[in-house]
C-alpha cells in the first residue's frame, strides 16, 4: 500500500516540478489590450505594445522567456503581429504564441484541416490546424482578420480569451 501511495504522489508532483519556474497558474487574462486602430496599412500596428505581456503569459500558462518580438505571418503581405516565446519545459516541449493581423484574404485562403467554427468572436471565426500549430482565425470585417496561435501545447480556451480581448480593443 505504501508503494502505491509513493507512486501516486510521484505522479502528481513530478509534472509540476518538470515545468519549473516558467509555469504559472492558468486563469483568464484580465489586463486591457491597448486600443488597436485599424487603418489601410496593418504593418503600422504594434501588436507587441498593444497586448499586455501578462495576458499572453496567462493564455499560455507560462512566463515568457524573452521579450515579445515583431512577427509577420509567413510571408503574408500587409501583415503585422507579435511572437511570444515561453521557452521549453523539461521534456523539450516548446511554448510559444503569436497574434498577427492580416488582410482578410489570409483568413479566407487558409488550407483547412480539423477546422471548427467558433461563435461569438469577431464577425466569424474558426479553429484550424495550421502549418505550425493550432490556430484561431478571426474575421474582423471585410478587410481585416487576425490569427491567434499557441504551440506546441495547444490551449483553445486561452486562444479564445486573447481573441476576445483583441476584438474588444479594435477601434
Amino acid at each position: 500500500m505504501r508503494k502505491m501511495i509513493d507512486v501516486f504522489v510521484a505522479l502528481a508532483v513530478l509534472p509540476a516540478l518538470a515545468c519549473g519556474s516558467a509555469a504559472i497558474s492558468v486563469s483568464q487574462p484580465e489586463a486591457a489590450v491597448s486600443p488597436i486602430t485599424l487603418g489601410s496599412d496593418l504593418t503600422t500596428l504594434d501588436i507587441c505594445q498593444a497586448i499586455p505581456r501578462e495576458d499572453m503569459q496567462t493564455g499560455m500558462g507560462r512566463k515568457l522567456a524573452s521579450d515579445p518580438q515583431p512577427f509577420t505571418y509567413y510571408d503574408t503581405p500587409g501583415a503585422s503581429g507579435c511572437m511570444y516565446d515561453g521557452g521549453k519545459d523539461a521534456s523539450g516541449e516548446a511554448y510559444y504564441a503569436y497574434v498577427v493581423f492580416t488582410p482578410v484574404e489570409a483568413y479566407n485562403s487558409q488550407p483547412l484541416y480539423q477546422d471548427v467554427a467558433v461563435r461569438g468572436i469577431g464577425s466569424s471565426a474558426y479553429f484550424n490546424n495550421g502549418a505550425d500549430t493550432r490556430q484561431l482565425w478571426v474575421k474582423v470585417n471585410d478587410a481585416v482578420a487576425f490569427v491567434v496561435a499557441n504551440g506546441d501545447v495547444a490551449n483553445e480556451d486561452g486562444l479564445k480569451d486573447i481573441a476576445r480581448l483583441v476584438v474588444a480593443a479594435i477601434r
